[in-house]
């Protein structure tokens, strides 16, 4: 007997086992059960197409042993079931039965299926067990469904999440997705929320209609609640039953303090049919109405949109609520306006600020109201200022960076529009903004005095303010070349990190962004920092809203970084379609790096489009004006402009000299040598005098590079393959650049992994499992699988498949630091400043 839950392979593997007993001459006897026969006494025998499943159920023995193979035993009629159990223990059959098994501990046991397992424990059967699908197989699995690589990577992770370890689940939300694209319409849509018709809607019900009827109201009240703090969510629902979902992955836990759930929303909105819509509508209106009895002692904001929008609908006029204090009212309005402004929904937004009176109306909800009114074209200069306390003058001051405001002039309008002074802020903010400031300007020395003084600042209490003050003396030390102090100032805020106080998704993963930046810009080894940022854009996806662009922001970074930039142009494309708002210099700075990279690479006509499409802000900050005319020099370049390329490779150092960021300047001056700019002699001299008060390795690296390019172009000549092979080169971190152009290919072994790395890659290579391994090294699951996230950003491998099977191959020795006879290739010089602290 075969046994495990739906979708763990139950029916491959009895077409498997059929054809190949039909290859050895065998004609078994094929037996499927059927729950439209489960009341039909010998059912499942009569409606068999083979003759010999009559002649079973009369008791006739066949001239020779007959070879039985039951699917879907679960569903077996009684009669038929005891002509099996018969056939089975005269040893007129052998064969194989499968029944396909409750997931969910707490489920009630099949008769059926105990009848089954008895043939095993009474020594008359063998049990398979049919495992749901791992990490491993889902990835392995997902590659062969979409072996034309058609999603970009949070798609990629939005199906295995809702796949739910399931083989049946995972094809058919691959051919859902498909359909998607082909329509022109993000894949990400119906993997997150399902479908209520055609072959994915099938299996999704049949993958819930298992479940208790306490399991699937928790499913249906959670799903409306993203972010709810487990302690709040058992207020709802039963402990027990919060904690049979999560440890069956229905329902994921962020990690953080709080414990804040999110469920597969794809199999909550299948539980909602299930369950019924009146019913879920009653139950969500229920706990609507707990929270305002609570009087606020637990909050969600993604319920308190619910809740103004069943009054805008319901309730004429505020004052109609008389059992809603005041205070209240004003906090769910407030929440469910900024949630609508904070995702694009302007007009939600001024609806719900519109339908309060001006007997309840708080200045924080006319800020919204006219932020709102703004976007949607119908906003006027305020007649008086805002009267905001000061919490709320961040918001203010955020609000005004969101409408893609870059003049100074016109930000003062816009700040008029809605009732604000940009300069009008807290003695922190004013702190906070000076050191941001100093960063985007590039007065490095500045930045750090600055960003000591908000970390010592007394407001400065929260984590991710402190996170924030960390990350940007980090950059800062960055750009200076000082990586000791740079590494000190990320150990601080990573241990901040796992205070576990650090509870928003989409900040931890741009402040994880930020610490990937950092390792970029100094160029040092950035396995850690990719790790961790895996990890929250795991994390993100799961929790959906406006991290699931972030996300794919977060994918761009990684791609570019590890040289694979088709990927990269494709997790753009996806992140511009998901951002509800167009994000600024900050998204600027993306799209740069990203352009830079396909131009290295060899992809001219991709790198020009996007160079084209970045809105070039000449009062921009001097990070944005820097990248932009480096990325405008390697484009130039690629396109065969030489001259155009010497005239923005001059710009960009024009921008950095002007700074004390060493790092940039090292980079600029590099460009000009390998570019063979008129001034490249004495730029390499520059380099040489600037390099040596440095401490950050890649500095001598990029002295080393240039050298080589200037000697090989007095030898042989300038040559543009060469050139954009060194500017590709000091793009991507040592040991994961790509052994093509192609970006698809794994690249070779080339740094060093610790014994511990090696050894756990050689057993994935073996087939274990990461829980398999945990026991086997007497590790927990969650470090075997830290060791393989490290190794495979180590070596640049894309799947944890490819990295066991380069470990196996190639080793894990590290490479020569100078290249071998017959290499062309200067040793790499890491990072490129064009990910910077906005990114």
């Amino acid at each position: 007997m075969a046994g495990g839950p739906l979708g763990s392979g139950k029916s491959f593997l009895i077409a498997r086992v059929v054809a190949a007993l039909q290859e050895l001459g065998a004609e078994p006897l094929v037996i499927r059960g059927s729950a439209a026969l489960r009341r039909t006494a010998l059912g499942a025998l009569e409606v068999a197409p083979d003759p010999r499943a009559p002649a079973l159920a009369d008791g006739v023995a066949g001239t020779g042993p007959l070879v039985l193979i039951v699917d879907d035993a679960q569903e077996l009629d009684a009669a038929s079931l005891a002509t099996v159990v018969r056939a089975v223990h005269t040893h007129h059959a052998t064969g194989l039965i499968a029944v396909t098994e409750p997931r969910l501990p707490t489920a009630p046991r099949n008769d059926v299926i105990e009848v089954i397992d008895d043939l095993w424990i009474s020594g008359s059967a063998d049990r398979w067990e049919l495992p749901a699908l791992c990490p491993r197989e889902a990835e392995r699995l997902l590659e062969e469904f979409a072996a034309d690589d058609p999603f970009d990577s949070v798609t990629r992770a939005g199906i295995l999440w809702a796949a739910d370890g399931s083989r049946l689940l995972l094809r058919a939300l691959v051919d859902a997705a498909r359909a998607e694209i082909a329509a022109g319409r993000d894949p990400l849509t119906i993997v997150s929320e399902g479908s209520t018709r055609g072959s994915l809607a099938a299996v999704l019900h049949a993958h819930v209609r298992e479940l208790e009827d306490d399991q699937l109201g928790a499913l249906v009240l959670l799903e409306r609640a993203p972010g709810l703090r487990y302690a709040d969510a058992a207020r709802l629902v039963p402990a027990s039953v919060l904690d049979d979902l999560r440890s069956t992955g229905l329902l994921h836990d962020d990690g953080s303090t709080g414990h804040r759930l999110s469920v597969n929303r794809a199999l909550a909105r299948a539980a909602e049919r299930v369950w019924g819509r009146e019913r879920s509508r009653n139950a969500v209106g229920e706990m609507l109405d707990r929270m305002l009895r609570d009087g606020g002692r637990w909050w969600s904001r993604p319920l308190a949109r619910q809740l103004a929008d069943r009054w805008v609908r319901e309730v004429a006029h505020p004052s109609d609520l008389n059992e809603v204090a005041a205070p209240l009212m004003q906090r769910v309005i407030l929440d469910a306006a900024r949630d609508a402004n904070d995702h694009g929904d302007a007009a939600h937004a001024a609806a719900y600020a519109a339908w309060l009176d001006d007997e309840h109306d708080t200045p924080a909800i006319t800020l919204e109201h006219r932020f709102a009114q703004v976007v949607l074209g119908s906003g006027r200069p305020g007649t008086s200022l805002l009267d905001l306390d000061p919490e709320d003058h961040h918001r203010a001051r955020s609000l005004v960076m969101l409408l893609e405001i870059d003049d100074r002039d016109d930000r003062l309008d816009g700040a008029r529009a809605i009732g604000v002074r940009v300069d009008d802020a807290t003695d922190w903010e004013r702190a906070v903004g000076r050191a941001r400031a100093a960063l985007d300007d590039l007065r490095l020395r500045d930045a750090v005095v600055l960003a000591e003084h908000v970390r010592r600042h007394p407001d400065t209490n929260r984590v991710s303010d402190r996170v924030g003050a960390e990350l940007l003396e980090a950059m800062s030390r960055a750009y200076l070349g000082e990586t000791t102090a740079m590494h000190e100032a990320l150990g601080r805020s990573h241990r901040l990190f796992r205070t576990g106080s650090f509870e928003d998704a989409l900040d931890r993963l741009a402040a994880r962004c930020f610490h990937l930046a950092c390792h970029t810009v100094a160029g040092t080894d950035d396995a850690g920092a990719v790790s961790h940022l895996a990890t929250e854009r795991e994390s993100a996806i799961r929790s959906g809203g406006g991290g699931v662009a972030g996300a794919s922001f977060a994918a761009v970074l990684v791609e570019v970084r590890r040289g694979r930039v088709l990927p990269a142009l494709r997790e753009l494309r996806a992140a511009r379609r998901r951002a509800d708002f167009a994000g600024g210099e900050a998204v600027g700075l993306i799209e740069l790096e990203t352009a830079y990279g396909l131009a290295a690479f060899g992809y001219p006509r991709e790198a020009a489009e996007l160079l084209s499409s970045v809105e070039q802000r000449g009062t921009g900050s001097r990070v944005f004006r820097q990248s932009f005319a480096a990325t405008s020099a390697v484009v130039a370049a690629t396109n065969g402009a030489l001259s155009e390329a010497h005239m923005h490779a001059a710009d960009a150092w024009a921008v950095s000299s002007e700074t004390d960021a060493v790092m940039l300047q090292l980079r600029d001056l590099h460009r000009l040598v390998v570019l063979d700019h008129p001034c490249a002699a004495s730029s390499l001299i520059l380099m040489r005098e600037l390099a040596a008060d440095v401490e950050a390795p890649t500095a001598r690296d990029l002295v080393r590079a240039a050298e080589e390019a200037f000697s090989e172009r007095e030898r042989e000549g300038w040559r543009a393959d060469r050139a954009l092979a060194r500017l590709r080169l000091s793009l991507v971190p040592h040991g994961t650049r790509p052994a093509t152009s192609t970006t698809t290919s794994v690249p070779a072994v080339s740094v060093e992994l610790t014994a511990r790395e090696r050894e756990i890659a050689l057993l994935v290579e073996d087939g274990l499992s990461n829980r398999q391994i945990a026991g086997a090294l007497f590790l927990s699951v969650r470090t075997v699988e830290s060791h393989i996230y490290q190794a495979r950003a180590k070596v640049g491998a894309p799947s944890r498949r490819e990295l066991g099977a380069l470990v196996a191959r190639h080793g894990a020795h590290r490479a020569p630091t100078v290249p071998p006879a017959g290499d062309e290739s200067p040793p790499p010089a890491n990072g490129h400043p064009s990910v910077s602290a906005r990114a």
